[in-house]
């Protein structure tokens, strides 16, 4: 029969205590041979509870003691501990394996997530999801510089980002091309989602392929069924994107099922990584600033950043493997504001009728701000940002327009 009711073990919130509590006052009154016939356990483990209680003089001598060892020689130091978490204050994206891989950390991986969950800087743990199909290998099997997915990443909601943008006329979304086999990237930038900034990106690129010995005839893009894309065009057409990428250069243009933003899960990605190694933890200063860090960070991407899904390889390492026959120099095509590559409204002649262009915004660039607040306003207006209290716009008074004389 059991010593302790039914009843009692369902109120219970720890089962355990309840029981050893029940023993000790059996012990107490009946004896430590009689308790341990009672409970059916050794009188070693009645002695051991009833000596923990009669010590500690409370009940919280019957709670459970932690069996961690006293001592754990290989345990890091606080020392290098301040060095981990060094490390991750600079880039706040990077994980254990990450930060260990990159910064060369003489460390285990455990060892690394153990200083980041214990200081409370690890991620919220996303949901796993199953995987219906992993297409890492088969992916692993194209021809290098023959797959490509395209689409375009929102900067405007970026906190972080968001003053610089601002302030310094930076561009609002990044036009993002992303090679499948290797992994490489390539961005470009502007301040519109347009179909003429699509085909510069598309056209720019293909064009680069070609001066590296591309044979543009195997390349395909793959893009969604956005309209920067043609993807609410029906009829084929003598321009646009698919007529740029197709009929201009010789390419193939193909598009994703409808819902299934799965189909363009590499570039999808890149999307998720560039805004946690870059634009979370960057500062600038200026448009030049901007375009030289976003260089860099591409160049660190193709050349030197290890991706774990492609057997922690960089995409020049694939490169080398697979096609050494390619220049390494494709992987390296600068960003650029599309804007900058239209054709420069302010020099071309006047047109001899119909309406006058105004001149492009991007090719204003950090004046707008100089004119409003003089040399010093780029750093005011900053300020005034960061600091939550905007831009003073002003007011205009209006010019009223000259009372009117009827002479009779």
């Amino acid at each position: 029969m059991c010593p302790v009711s039914y009843y009692t073990m369902i109120r219970s919130k720890n089962h355990k205590f309840e029981y050893r509590l029940r023993m000790i006052q059996h012990a107490s009154t009946y004896g430590i041979k009689s308790a341990a016939c009672r409970f059916r356990c050794s009188r070693n483990t009645v002695r051991k509870w009833l000596r923990r209680y009669r010590q500690a003089g409370a009940l919280s001598g019957l709670e459970e003691r932690s069996r961690a060892p006293h001592s754990c020689p290989h345990k890091l130091t606080p020392q290098e501990e301040k060095r981990i978490l060094k490390q991750r204050a600079r880039t706040p994206g990077f994980g254990a394996r990450r930060l260990k891989y990159e910064f060369e950390l003489p460390y285990g991986v455990s060892a690394i997530s153990r200083v980041l969950r214990q200081y409370g800087l690890t991620r919220k743990k996303r949901r796993k999801r199953q995987k219906k199909n992993d297409l890492r290998a088969i992916k692993a099997l194209y021809k290098p510089f023959t797959r490509f997915q395209m689409d375009i990443k929102y900067l405007n909601d970026l906190p972080h980002y968001w003053p610089y943008m601002r302030c310094l006329g930076l561009p609002r979304f990044q036009y993002s091309i992303r090679e499948v086999p290797l992994g490489a990237t390539f961005l470009t930038y502007g301040d519109e989602i347009s179909l003429t900034y699509a085909e510069l990106t598309a056209k720019r690129f293909l064009q680069h392929l070609q001066q590296h010995g591309i044979d543009l005839s195997e390349v395909i893009i793959q893009t969604d069924n956005g309209a920067e894309f043609d993807g609410r065009r029906l009829h084929p057409a003598d321009r646009g994107f698919t007529h740029t990428v197709e009929k201009l250069h010789n390419a193939a243009h193909s598009r994703i099922p409808p819902a299934c933003p799965n189909a363009n899960a590499d570039v999808e990605s890149l999307h998720y990584l560039v805004e946690t190694e870059f634009y979370d933890i960057q500062d600038f200063v200026s448009q030049s600033d901007f375009l030289t860090k976003a260089t860099t960070y591409q160049n660190y991407f193709n050349l030197a950043r290890r991706n774990g899904s492609k057997g922690k390889r960089s995409p020049l390492d694939i490169l080398g493997e697979k096609a050494p026959s390619i220049p390494r120099g494709i992987l390296l095509l600068p960003p650029v504001l599309l804007g900058k590559l239209l054709p420069d409204l302010r020099t071309s002649p006047s047109p001899q009728g119909g309406h006058d262009v105004p001149i492009l915004p991007e090719h204003y660039g950090d004046r707008r701000i100089e004119s409003r607040f003089g040399e010093s306003g780029r750093k005011h207006s900053l300020e005034g940002i960061f600091n939550g209290r905007g831009i003073r716009t002003g007011s205009r008074k209006r010019r009223e327009a000259p009372p009117l004389i009827l002479r009779v």
